[in-house]
């Protein structure tokens, strides 16, 4: 699976890197625990691969915002707001960008509360141009079942973040 792959790739960039439990995965909201090369700070890491806008619909992931679950598919809180300190997005422009989880969600919450945003008819998900997302829109996907809310979040907003940190290739 490709989230495997990516989070392995990630791990060769740590020391002692030490692999989230299945508990501490999907209810911690974390995949690795470790310090950088040349650091010594150790952090629980969540990694995030890239991601399409529409999975049926492009072919390709992009690179110009992040998808920030905020509810979790089963209605508890999404890995924004979980104990990760650090989430790691993959990326196609240089290698990795790693963002302090709790100014990151702060910044998002902040964004959320300005505006009352919530599509969820069949008809808008189907309609909505596939290449393109509002940032900061509430998206859900309550006509499928499921419980989580997510938006996009411009990397340019990301990167204008304190302590964040660009992995080359």
């Amino acid at each position: 699976e490709k989230a495997k792959i990516d989070e392995a790739e990630f791990a060769k960039r740590l020391e002692n890197p030490v692999m989230a439990n299945y508990q501490q995965n999907k209810n911690e909201h974390w995949d690795m625990e470790g310090n950088l090369k040349g650091e010594t700070e150790r952090f629980k890491f969540e990694i995030k691969g890239l991601k399409r806008f529409n999975q049926k619909r492009d072919p390709e992931p992009q690179d110009k915002m992040a998808c920030i679950e905020y509810v979790g598919i089963a209605g508890y809180p999404g890995w924004i707001r979980g104990l990760s300190d650090r989430i790691t997005f993959k990326r196609i422009k240089y290698a990795w960008l790693i963002v302090p989880r709790e100014p990151l969600w702060e910044m998002v919450e902040k964004k959320l509360k300005e505006r009352n945003y919530s599509p969820t008819s069949k008809q808008w998900w189907e309609e909505s141009n596939p290449s393109t997302r509002e940032a900061y829109a509430e998206y859900d996907r309550a006509f499928f079942g499921n419980k989580d809310k997510f938006c996009w979040v411009p990397y340019e907003d990301i990167e204008k973040l304190k302590d964040v940190e660009k992995l080359e290739k």
